[in-house]
C-alpha cells in the first residue's frame, strides 16, 4: 500500500499506539481509510516481511451476516495471483475483527501520477498491466466493482498493482441469489466510488467484469484527458452525470490522443454493458494492437438500429452524426460571436440578394513569408465575423464563421455550399507595403462563383481600426443591411483606444484559430501579452490570453496552465470591459475542468451581457447537458433557437441533444428545420435519414437520403439507405446502396455482408455466396486483432451459415457465445444461425432464450431468416409474448 498520512487513532476512535499487536503482527501507520475500514503498514514477525492490514469498519464489525459476506468475498480474493494484482495474504479473525492481510506496495498511486502530463507511451505500458490484472481476476469470476485511480498503485519499477480486491464481488452468472447477496447490498448501501461506477451498478442491476472496465475507462479518460468527466458538487449529480451524460470524445479534450487510443476509451464508456468490450482479455489485446503500431476495427459514433440483412446485429454506421455534437461543440469560443441571421434588401445597380443569406466568412489565405501579416488577417476575418454576427438579431442572415470552416477542413465556398448549405461568400485579403496595409472584401455568389461586389482599401499599416471598420461595414451595406440605431457605433467598438493593441489581438486571435499547433499557442501568448503591454486594461486581450492558457494545458495536460487560463479569464472578468468574452474564457476553463455548475453561470452571465450571442448560448446548453441537468439543458438549447431561428448549427445541436436523449421524433423536427435552413448541405439530410432509419421511418428516410446523394455521395449515406430499402424489402435497391457504399469504402466487411443479405433475399443467391466469402475474409482479418471481438465472431458465423458451411458457422458461433455468453443479440444469432443450417428446433431453443433474456419477440417476425417459421406454431406462440 502507498504510504499516507499518519493517523493517531483507531477505527474505533482509540489511539493506534493501544492495539499495536494483533497477532504475530506488529500494526504501524494508518496508511488509508474507506467505507469498508481502515489500513495500515505492519511487521510479519514470523515470515519476517512488512505487510499491509485491513480492518473492517465499525460499522460492519456488528452485523454478523456483512462479517460473514466479507470474509467469504475476502477469501475469494485471496485466490488470485497475478503481478499486477496486490496480493492477499491471509484472513484473520482477532478479538471479534475481521483483518485481511495484503501484499504492502511501495509507490505512488496514479492518482497522483496523474497530477502531471502522461504520454502516450506511458499510458500504453500502465493500461495494458491494469488489463492484464483485471483479466486475471475476470477469469475466476471476481469484479473489483471500485476501480478508480487511488486503488491503482504504480511502484518505482513501473509495475502496476491493483489494490482492493479484497473487497470484490462475484459476477452475476454465478446466480441471482448470490449477485444480490455481496457487499454490493450490505447495509443497504452501494460499495464504491459513484463517479467511477457503471451504470448497471447504480441502477442495481446485475453486472459482470465490464462494470470494471466501465470504471477503467474512466481512468483512462482521466489519465488522458486531464479531468475526470462525471464529478458533480452532488452525489445525486454525479449519478446523474453517470446515467445520462455522453463524454465529451477523448480526441477533442486533448487533440494529443491517437484516435485508435480514443476509439478503445469510447468503447470502454459505452451506457450498455453490451456495447463495451466483452473481456479484459479483449481489450488487452486492442491495446498491444496499438502499441505495435497495429489498427484496430474501427467504428462511428452511432450504430444503427438492428433492422437490415444482419436483423439482430445490424450495424451499420452513421458517420454524419458525429457533426451532431462537434457543430455544437464548434461554436464555443471566448472571443467571438457565432452565427445567425439577419434580412437582405435591394440596392439599385448591385444583384438580387437570396431570401435567407447564409453568409460563409472564409478561411484568410496565408501570405508568403510573413506569418505576422497572416496572423493578423486570420484574426481580423474572425473579428468581420463576428461583428457580422451581431446584425443577425430579427434578420434573416446566418454566419458561418472561418473557424466553423476550418474545423472541418473546408476552405472553398463551393465546399461551404455543399456542406452547410452557405448561399454567400466573403473573401478578405491583405497586403503591407511602404507603411500602407491594402485591404479588400469580396462579396461573392456561392451558386454562380460570381463576384457580386467588393472593395479595396489603403490605410496607414497602424491602423487596423480603419481596415476592420471598413470591411465590416461595406459587408453590411453589401448584404444590403440597414443599420439600426447603436449597430454603427457597434461596429466601432473594439475594446481599446490603441490601433497597436489591438493589431497585437487580432494576431493573437489569428493564432489561436488552429490552437493544435503548439507553435500558434506559444504565438498567441507571445501576442495578447504584447497587447496588454500597450494597454493593460484590456479585457478582450486578457480573454484571449485565458484561452490560449487553456489551449496549452490541452496541448500539454501541464495542470498548471489550467490555473493560468483561470487566472487570466477572471481577471478579463474583473477589468469590466472584456464583455461577454470574459465569462465566456470562464466557462470554457469550468466545463473542460469538470466545474460544470461554474461553467453554466458563467455562460449565463455571458448570455445577460450580450443576449444574442450564440457561443454563449449553446455553452450554456452543453454545460447544464454535462451537468445532468436535462429539463434545464433542453430548454437553453431551445432558447438557442429561439434567439437565433436561422441558425443551422442550432438547430444541428438540439437535434444531436434530442437523439443522445433518444427522443427521435423531436430529433428528426430539428433535422428537418436544418434541411429547410441548409437545403444545399448534404449533412442535414443524412442526419436526418439516419434518424428516420433509427425511428423505423424507412419509407420517409428513402427520399431524404437520396438527396443527401444528390448532394453530395457519402459512404453513410448509401450505407443507411441501403438498410431502409432492405427493412421495406426492396432488395435489388438495397443491393444498389450496398454496392456504392462498398466502393467509397470497401474496407468495411459489414457493408459487404449487408450486400450479401440483399443478394440472397433478392434470389441471387450464388452471386451473394461470393459477396458473402468476401465479408467472412475481411471479418477473418480483423480477428486477427482481436479474436475475441464478439461483435465479429457473430457477424462471420452468419455468413459462414449463409454460405451452407455448416462446420465454420457452428466453429465462430461456438467462440462468440464463449466470449459474449451473456449478449441477448447472440442469442438470436445463434438462432439464425441454426435456422439457415436446417436445425429448427434448436433455432426455435435459441430464440426462447434470446426472449427470456429480454430481447422483443416482435421484432422476430421482420426478420427475413425467419420467414420459414412464420407457420410454425412455436414460433407464432413466441412472438405473441
Amino acid at each position: 500500500m502507498a504510504n499516507g498520512p499518519d493517523s493517531t487513532k483507531n477505527d474505533h476512535g482509540a489511539p493506534a499506539a493501544a492495539v499495536t499487536i494483533i497477532g504475530r503482527f506488529v500494526l504501524g501507520q494508518q496508511l488509508g481509510a474507506g467505507g469498508m475500514g481502515q489500513v495500515y503498514a505492519a511487521e510479519d514477525t514470523l515470515l519476517a516481511r512488512r505487510v499491509a492490514i485491513k480492518r473492517m469498519a465499525p460499522k460492519m464489525q456488528f452485523d454478523e451476516r456483512d462479517r460473514a459476506r466479507f470474509l467469504k468475498e475476502a477469501q475469494r480474493a485471496s485466490a488470485l495471483s497475478h503481478p499486477n494484482i496486490a496480493a492477499i495474504y491471509d484472513v484473520l479473525e482477532h478479538q471479534g475483527e475481521i483483518l485481511l492481510v495484503m501484499e504492502y506496495v511501495e509507490g505512488v498511486t496514479l492518482r497522483h501520477r496523474c497530477a502531471a502530463a502522461m504520454g502516450v507511451a506511458e499510458f500504453l505500458d500502465i493500461a495494458q498491466q491494469c488489463a492484464d490484472g483485471l483479466s486475471a481476476a475476470h477469469a475466476e469470476h471476481i469484479v473489483h466493482a471500485d476501480i478508480k485511480p487511488e486503488n491503482i498503485m504504480l511502484t518505482p519499477s513501473g509495475r502496476v498493482k491493483i489494490l482492493d480486491f479484497g473487497v470484490a464481488k462475484r459476477f452475476a452468472s454465478e446466480g441471482p441469489d448470490e449477485a444480490t447477496q455481496t457487499l454490493a447490498t450490505m447495509t443497504g448501501m452501494l460499495s464504491g466510488t459513484p463517479a467511477y461506477m457503471a451504470p448497471e451498478v447504480l441502477t442495481r442491476k446485475i453486472y459482470d467484469g465490464r462494470a470494471d472496465l466501465f470504471s477503467l475507462g474512466l481512468v483512462f479518460y482521466e489519465m488522458l484527458g486531464g479531468r475526470q468527466p462525471f464529478v458533480a458538487d452532488s452525489v445525486a449529480e454525479t449519478m446523474g452525470q453517470v446515467l445520462h451524460t455522453q463524454v465529451p470524445p477523448l480526441g477533442e479534450v486533448n487533440n494529443q490522443v491517437p484516435p485508435a487510443i480514443a476509439q478503445v476509451v469510447t468503447r470502454l464508456l459505452e451506457k450498455k454493458p453490451e456495447n463495451r468490450y466483452a473481456s479484459a482479455s479483449a481489450l488487452l489485446a486492442d491495446l498491444r494492437t496499438i502499441q505495435q503500431g497495429g489498427n484496430i476495427p474501427t467504428g462511428a459514433a452511432i450504430p444503427l438500429p438492428p433492422v437490415h440483412a444482419k436483423q439482430n446485429r445490424a450495424r451499420l454506421k452513421l458517420a454524419a452524426f458525429v457533426f451532431l455534437a462537434a457543430l455544437a461543440v464548434a461554436a464555443i469560443f471566448v472571443w467571438y460571436k457565432p452565427a445567425h441571421s439577419s434580412a437582405p434588401g435591394t440596392t439599385a445597380g448591385t444583384p438580387a440578394l437570396p431570401q435567407t443569406q447564409i453568409l460563409a466568412v472564409l478561411p484568410f489565405k496565408s501570405v508568403d513569408g510573413d506569418p505576422k501579416l497572416t496572423a493578423l488577417g486570420e484574426g481580423l476575418v474572425e473579428s468581420v465575423a463576428a461583428k457580422l454576427s451581431q446584425l443577425s438579431q430579427d434578420r434573416s442572415l446566418e454566419v458561418i464563421t472561418a473557424r466553423n470552416l476550418k474545423d472541418k477542413h473546408i476552405s472553398s465556398l463551393s465546399d461551404a455550399h455543399t456542406q452547410f448549405g452557405a448561399n454567400l461568400g466573403v473573401t478578405i485579403a491583405l497586403q503591407s507595403a511602404g507603411g500602407l496595409m491594402h485591404a479588400s472584401y469580396a462579396l461573392v455568389d456561392a451558386q454562380s462563383g460570381r463576384t457580386l461586389t467588393g472593395e479595396s482599401i489603403a490605410v496607414p499599416s497602424a491602423d487596423v481600426f480603419s481596415v476592420e471598420d471598413d470591411i465590416a461595414q461595406g459587408t453590411a451595406r453589401a448584404l444590403h443591411v440597414n443599420l439600426r440605431s447603436g449597430e454603427q457605433a457597434a461596429l466601432r467598438i473594439h475594446g481599446t483606444t490603441q490601433p497597436a493593441a489591438y493589431g497585437y489581438y487580432l494576431q493573437a486571435r489569428g493564432y489561436l484559430v488552429d490552437y493544435s499547433q503548439p507553435e500558434n499557442v506559444e504565438n498567441a501568448i507571445v501576442m495578447a501579452n504584447e497587447a496588454l503591454k500597450l494597454d493593460p486594461r484590456f479585457g478582450m486581450a486578457r480573454a484571449a490570453l485565458g484561452e490560449a492558457y487553456w489551449r496549452k494545458y490541452s496541448l500539454t495536460k501541464n495542470k498548471k496552465w489550467t490555473a493560468t487560463a483561470r487566472t487570466e479569464c477572471d481577471a478579463a472578468v474583473k477589468l469590466g470591459n472584456a464583455g461577454e468574452a470574459g465569462h465566456i474564457c470562464l466557462g470554457l476553463v469550468n466545463d473542460g475542468t469538470g466545474e460544470y455548475r461554474a461553467a453554466s453561470t458563467e455562460y449565463q452571465r455571458a448570455a445577460e451581457l450580450e443576449p444574442f450571442n450564440q457561443s454563449a448560448a449553446l455553452g450554456l446548453a452543453l454545460a447544464l447537458e454535462h451537468q445532468g441537468a436535462i429539463d434545464e439543458a433542453e430548454k437553453a438549447y431551445q432558447h438557442a433557437g429561439d434567439l437565433h431561428p436561422q441558425s443551422y448549427f442550432t438547430y444541428n445541436a438540439l437535434g444531436g441533444f434530442y437523439y443522445r436523449r433518444a427522443e427521435l421524433d423531436k430529433a428528426i423536427a430539428m433535422f428537418q428545420k436544418v434541411t429547410q435552413l441548409a437545403p444545399e448541405g448534404y449533412v442535414g439530410f443524412v442526419n436526418l435519414g439516419g434518424v428516420y432509419n433509427e425511428a423505423g421511418r424507412y419509407s420517409e428516410a428513402i427520399p431524404v437520403l437520396n438527396k443527401s446523394i444528390s448532394l453530395r455521395p457519402t459512404y453513410g449515406a448509401y450505407a443507411n439507405l441501403g438498410t431502409s430499402y432492405f427493412a421495406s424489402s426492396k432488395y435489388a435497391d438495397a443491393a444498389t446502396a450496398y454496392r456504392e457504399a462498398a466502393k467509397l469504402d470497401p474496407e468495411q466487411y459489414v457493408t459487404w455482408g449487408n450486400l450479401g443479405a440483399a443478394l440472397f433475399y433478392g434470389g441471387q443467391k450464388a452471386e451473394a455466396v461470393r459477396v458473402y466469402r468476401k465479408a467472412a475474409d475481411l471479418a477473418a482479418a480483423q480477428l486477427k486483432v482481436n479474436s475475441r471481438d464478439t461483435d465479429v465472431l457473430g457477424d462471420i458465423c452468419e455468413y459462414y451459415a449463409m454460405m451452407g458451411d455448416r462446420t465454420q458457422a457452428l466453429n465462430y458461433l461456438g467462440q462468440a457465445l464463449q466470449y459474449g455468453h451473456s449478449e441477448k443479440e447472440l442469442l438470436v444469432t445463434a438462432a439464425q444461425v441454426y435456422n439457415e443450417i436446417g436445425e429448427t428446433g434448436l433455432a426455435l431453443e435459441w430464440l426462447t432464450k434470446a426472449v427470456q433474456a429480454g430481447y422483443p419477440p416482435n421484432k422476430f417476425r421482420d426478420f427475413p431468416a425467419f420467414r420459414n417459421l412464420s407457420d410454425n406454431p412455436r414460433f407464432r406462440e413466441l412472438i405473441k409474448r
